[in-house]
């Protein structure tokens, strides 16, 4: 059992049922793809050891994806399993290319507009079936911008902050 902190850990999905009576679970996968792209998977424990499975064999479903994990038999071991997050070590996600990036790396960034002297923070990003949307709060206020680099000059992971274009807040009525 590898052990790890939460942060070493990131959740990708969530089981949510079961599928078929042989130990079939059924996972919701945070992400566009239609099918899970790791071999295993790992589930946190009551005490906050992770436990990891191996994937034997998946099954896209509407929107879930059935796994047959190695060690999980029956119907009644699946059901245990309902309702936990799936984790995957952030070390082992894939590399992204160039204005690619991870969600989960990018919450939390500063967010600057370069005539502005307070930063504000991006809290979320939304799926929206085009463009994503960040969600960012400025000044005790909650904004809404495509993530595009129709209003993005600038994203720098190493000092953790999204730069706007000039005018961006102001035409989302941010004063």
């Amino acid at each position: 059992m590898p052990k790890g902190t939460k942060e070493e850990f990131i959740p990708v999905g969530k089981i949510v049922g079961v599928h078929g009576i042989r130990g079939n679970v059924k996972l919701l996968y945070f992400s566009h793809l239609k099918a899970f792209p790791y071999s295993e998977l790992y589930l946190q424990e009551p005490g906050g050891t992770f436990s990891r499975y191996r994937i034997t064999h998946q099954t896209p479903l509407k929107g879930t994806i059935a796994l047959t994990l190695e060690g999980i038999a029956s119907r009644n071991e699946a059901q245990s399993l309902r309702g936990r997050l799936v984790f995957y070590p952030r070390e082992n996600f894939a590399r992204t290319q160039k204005d690619e990036y991870y969600w989960i790396d990018l919450i939390g960034m500063d967010v600057v507009e370069p005539s502005r002297d307070a930063p504000g923070r991006l809290k979320a990003m939304m799926e929206t079936g085009g463009t994503d949307v960040m969600e960012i709060e400025f000044e005790g206020k909650e904004i809404l911008i495509p993530f595009s680099f129709e209003w993005i000059v600038d994203i720098s992971k190493e000092k953790k902050r999204i730069v706007l274009k000039e005018g961006t807040l102001e035409f989302f009525d941010v004063h």
